[in-house]
């Protein structure tokens, strides 16, 4: 209770007695509050405290006061202390405004704005805030800029009043350009003859008119110079023996020191005794002087204006010298005292402000008497409370107080020291850590908690500098053997955050190791019991993101879904809000949900931008980027990029190798290879030179599949060959699930099959037992190649139908004639028209969907691909022309893709109909190409095909055709060439099949081969000549008599008799 009521003695309005009320200033206050900025400045001693004080009791104004000191200069104390201001004005309706912590330092100007407009929004106008002693704070300090954000933000009816010994800074020059601050200076501050005449009549002081024109000569309208000559005629000095007086220390202290000569031995020795705590209650006063009447003497000493201010009155007066007054004790005790003894009264002052919970009050006399060690305890027993508090500047300072070598012997004030740094410069904490665990070690008795948690802060520094995780072996293998040993921790939360560290660094170094799993569960395990939700969330987090680097995704989901619940409890701060963001978006960028990736990464930028904690702002719009290259959304992955390209400069090698490994990425999409193989080049140095195996393997990856398609297959397999060393060592089933699949589809297309389909149903076992569908290297069109020769293998069939669907993959080369594709559209032709949906019937019954079906023939006939509307008007509608024909062509269009119920299925592009061959599955499409590798095989083969090839390739066409090209619509003139042409095209390619068997001397499957082709088509005579010839050479001549009578009979049922050539073959049997 002590530290918040003697802290608030800085954030107290001063309580004023025997004030003279300065009206004609009061006039030009009043005026200045419509500013909203007033800016008193005057020298020291001229009475701005007071006139600022006086007027606002004068004016009634509500007000937040805050005295500013050099301690400020580090904004986090500066927020710090104004938060706790702000709490004693809180009627227990808002949460605490938030501490200035390391992730907010890159957007402090956000950060600034929603401070100060929620502490704004807080006071119940009008209000006035003031800031006291403007000049104390260095000129060097973030502070300035961080007061003209705060004025910025000052609603109607809001006031800021800033006292100072100088001028506005150059930071407030905008505001003063715009009027919004009014200057109140030296020449409005003088007192005049008559407020000169008033305060001399208020202390009772009997002069003359002549010693009154006197005084006012000499002080020149000083406040501090009138209150000085008046003590001395009190005393019974002479105005005419005082120099004339200007506003300085050294007038001051000469005038001061006349009237301390003349003061009583008790109050000289009060007055020196307590000259060194910047502020002092009566128990402090005590201590000090011994003297029981402390409070009285404090109380005379305000009461008669002797340069000492009540900074609060309640529940514990806290009293204040003018600082022109304390800087003169100050110098009359290194008169006075001797060396030891102002040392004992240094450390005695230091001690008292300590425990009434001013450190910093404590460490500025320990400095001044050197009392190092003094100084490295009270460094040790706050730094913690200092870090949480967000002050780790104001705490590196202390610490670069203290001298190298008495640091060195205190490894906890080197530890302290990185960690004020950790997260604002790692690279500087991480050396810093490194010292401190060296000095722990070298200790006569280790300290082995010092040695754990340096070693955790070098790893935690290495992670945040992103760039050489190499450094962590050191570490890790330090962690090992302390956790062998049984090495305790100082408390559960700790060993989380020890635990974190060690997870987090096998994950990026080390994802070989087997026991990552156990420092996880560790971790959560020590963390459970943590009253903070922020630790909670950073360990659960932090693991989720281990497990979606594992492959683990449903474990990762149901951490984060738990973090979703937690976030919602009071005290959860933006860093931890966006933390989880960033794990939302990067496990939604790994399976591949594009929407709510995007959904996560606008949140997370939502709270960078109105707190501005920046922490994650790079890895959100990268993993974003990402998201959409998965979803091939090229137009939103190109619009990241740009607004990300500002961060790359500055980021670690770690960031980069992601950036130039997604950018290679995109670059395949857009088929620039030259690109994606300068891209893939730079980003596996990277991964290389930073140490981390996981991106290692995904970079030679994608580069092995670029140099395939570049046609360097040596370099190609030497980066497959490196890769999968890395691999079988990782226990990481999504990195080998990506490696199987993209191995797969290099090795079956360059010829080596069996490798190939080995590989391809270990990936998709993987793929199916653990449910993945993506990876960042995720190309549709290659990986529908990979899918299509699973599904001719016969690999996964069902997982890989499911993956088709799920991912939207169109069919690409010989899958679009692939059966088993899950097509939403599968379309008969041949023999018995058929439209499925899903493999589901459509209902195609009623006359209203006549038309509509008729359109789609008529589409398929011509081919499906550019059917301009003239040729479908002319063959659906020949008797009408121009806008009727038209008309209908739009009309039964529609119906077509409502009957269908998927507008993309058919397309219209500058009045021409494509059937869109990512819907649709047509046998006469699959046909037409099964009889075009037919033909290929056969054409382009001198030796020949093999046999296993011929049979497939034949069974395949034979299984297709079905019958005649839209048979039950034989008397529709659009049917008759394209049905003709399938025909021919079958005969002509079968008969090179049964020739095939026939040349083998294959007789018996010549026979097999020509009877299912009459089985398609019993009117094709030549395979009847075929068969007789194949039974003559099997000798049975019965069999071949029999087939020609077959075919007699075939053609008389048209009216026709076989050809000469046919009847000869029989004359030769007869």
């Amino acid at each position: 209770m002590k530290h918040r009521r003697v802290s608030l003695g800085k954030t107290t309005r001063p309580s004023l007695s025997g004030i003279l009320p300065r009206t004609r200033l009061f006039e030009l206050l009043d005026e200045g509050r419509k500013g909203p900025v007033i800016w008193v400045t005057g020298p020291p001693g001229c009475g701005k405290t007071t006139l600022v004080a006086s007027y606002l009791d004068h004016a009634r104004v509500p007000c937040l006061w805050y005295q500013l000191d050099e301690g400020d200069a580090d904004v986090a104390t500066f927020f710090y202390y104004l938060g706790l201001a702000a709490a004693e004005h809180d009627d227990g309706r808002h949460e605490r405004l938030p501490l200035l912590t390391p992730e907010y330092h890159a957007g402090l100007n956000v950060f600034t704005r929603r401070y100060f407009q929620d502490l704004f929004s807080r006071l119940e106008r009008p209000f006035a805030v003031v800031f006291d002693g403007y000049d104390e704070v260095s000129a060097f300090s973030p502070f300035h800029e961080v007061l003209r954000e705060a004025l910025r933000e000052l609603p109607p009816g809001g006031c800021a009043i800033l006292t100072s010994r100088g001028d506005p800074p150059p930071t407030l020059a905008r505001l003063r350009a715009n009027r919004a601050v009014s200057m109140l200076g030296w020449e409005e501050l003088r007192l005049t003859r008559e407020e000169t005449q008033s305060i001399v009549a208020q202390r009772k002081r009997n002069i003359t008119e002549e010693a009154l024109e006197e005084i006012y000569a000499k002080t020149q309208g000083w406040a501090a110079g009138l209150a000085l000559l008046l003590e001395q005629t009190k005393i019974g000095g002479s105005i005419a023996d005082s120099p004339d007086l200007s506003t300085g220390q050294l007038v001051f202290d000469y005038l001061a020191g006349e009237i301390f000569q003349k003061s009583g031995a008790r109050t000289q020795d009060f007055l020196l005794r307590t000259a060194y705590p910047a502020q002092m209650t009566i128990g402090i006063a005590r201590e000090l002087t011994g003297d029981e009447n402390s409070g009285q003497i404090l109380a005379e000493l305000h009461r008669n204006n002797f340069f000492i201010t009540l900074r609060q009155a309640r529940p514990e007066p806290v009293y204040q010298y003018h600082p022109m007054f304390r800087e003169f004790l100050r110098a009359r005790v290194q008169e006075v005292y001797s060396k030891d003894d102002r040392r004992t009264l240094q450390k005695t002052s230091a001690a008292l402000m300590e425990a009434a919970g001013h450190p910093e009050d404590a460490l500025a006399l320990y400095r001044e008497s050197h009392d190092w060690d003094e100084m490295a305890r009270i460094i040790a027993g706050h730094a913690e409370t200092m870090l949480g508090q967000g002050r780790g500047e104001t705490l590196r300072r202390w610490i670069e107080d203290v001298p190298p070598e008495v640091q060195n012997r205190h490894p906890w004030m080197v530890y302290w020291a990185a960690s004020s740094q950790a997260q604002l410069a790692p690279r500087e904490a991480r050396l810093l850590y490194e010292k401190a665990f060296e000095l722990f070690r070298a200790q006569p008795q280790p300290d082995r908690a010092g040695v754990i948690l340096a070693c955790s802060g070098a790893m935690d520094a290495i992670l945040y500098e992103l760039d050489d995780f190499s450094l962590m072996d050191r570490w890790i293998a330090v962690l090992d053997e302390a956790s062998r040993s049984g090495a305790s921790f100082p408390s559960p939360a700790v060993e989380a955050r020890v635990a974190c560290s060690m997870f987090s660094s096998l994950t990026a170094r080390q994802p070989q190791r087997r026991d990552i799993g156990q420092w996880i569960q560790r971790a959560l395990a020590c963390s459970q019991a943590a009253e903070d939700p922020n630790l909670r969330m950073y360990v659960a987090l932090l693991a989720a993101l281990t497990m979606m680097y594992t492959g683990v995704f449903g474990m990762a989901l149901t951490l984060i879904e738990s973090m979703r619940r937690l976030s919602q409890q009071p005290g959860v701060t933006p860093f931890s809000l966006t933390t989880l963001k960033n794990v939302e978006a990067m496990y939604y960028m790994l399976t591949a949900d594009q929407e709510r990736c995007l959904q996560a990464v606008r949140e997370g930028l939502e709270i960078t931008r109105a707190t501005g904690v920046r922490t994650w702002l790079f890895q959100l719009q990268v993993y974003g980027y990402g998201a959409a290259l998965g979803s091939q959304d090229l137009e939103t992955a190109a619009a990241l990029a740009k607004r990300f390209e500002v961060e790359v400069a500055s980021a670690g090698r770690f960031n980069l190798c992601l950036v130039h490994h997604f950018q290679a990425w995109e670059a395949m999409l857009r088929k620039d290879l030259m690109r994606a193989l300068q891209e893939e080049k730079t980003a596996l140095r990277m991964a290389v030179e930073v140490g981390c195996p996981y991106f290692e393997v995904l970079c030679r990856l994608a580069l092995a599949e670029i140099l395939a398609e570049c046609g360097d297959e040596r370099k190609c397999v030497s980066h497959l060959q490196q890769l999968r060393a890395i691999v079988r060592e990782i226990d990481n089933r999504h990195l080998e699930f990506a490696c199987l699949v993209g191995f797969a589809l290099i090795a079956i297309e360059h010829g080596r099959q069996r490798p190939g389909i080995r590989a391809l149903r270990r990936g998709l076992a993987l793929g199916r037992e653990y449910g993945y569908r993506h990876f960042l290297w995720w190309r549709p069109d290659a990986v529908a190649r990979v899918c299509a020769h699973a599904l001719e293998a016969g690999v996964e069939v069902d997982y890989v139908r499911d993956l088709i669907k799920r991912r939207g993959l169109a069919p690409v080369g010989r899958a679009s004639a692939l059966e088993d594709w899950p097509w939403m559209f599968r379309v008969q032709t041949l023999g018995t028209f058929r439209l499925l949906k899903n493999d589901a019937p459509l209902g195609l019954s009623g006359k209203a969907q006549k038309r509509p079906l008729e359109l789609l023939k008529v589409l398929l006939a011509r081919g499906g691909e550019q059917v301009s509307e003239a040729q479908v008007t002319e063959a659906m509608w020949p008797r009408i022309e121009g806008d009727s024909a038209h008309r209908s062509f739009t009309s039964t269009l529609h119906r077509l893709r409502k009957l269908l119920g998927e507008e993309r299925a058919v397309l219209l592009h500058e009045g021409r109909l494509t059937l869109d061959r990512r819907y649709f599955w047509v046998d006469a499409w699959a046909f037409d190409q099964a009889l075009g590798e037919i033909d290929a095989a056969f054409k382009h083969s001198r030796a020949g095909p093999d046999a296993s090839r011929v049979e497939n390739l034949g069974e395949r066409a034979l299984q297709l055709y079905r019958g005649p090209f839209m048979a039950t619509d034989a008397d529709e003139a659009w049917s008759v060439q394209p049905r003709e042409r399938l025909r021919s095209r079958f005969v002509r390619a079968m008969t090179d099949v049964g020739r095939y068997w026939q040349e083998a001397g294959e007789w018996q499957r010549a026979v097999e081969c020509y009877e299912r082709c009459l089985e398609a088509d019993p009117l094709a005579e030549s395979f009847y000549r075929h068969l007789i010839v194949c039974h003559q050479r099997l000798e049975r001549r019965a069999e071949a008599i029999e087939i020609y009578n077959r075919c007699r009979k075939a053609l008389a049922a048209l009216g026709i008799e076989p050809a000469a050539e046919t009847r000869a073959l029989y004359a030769k049997l007869a």
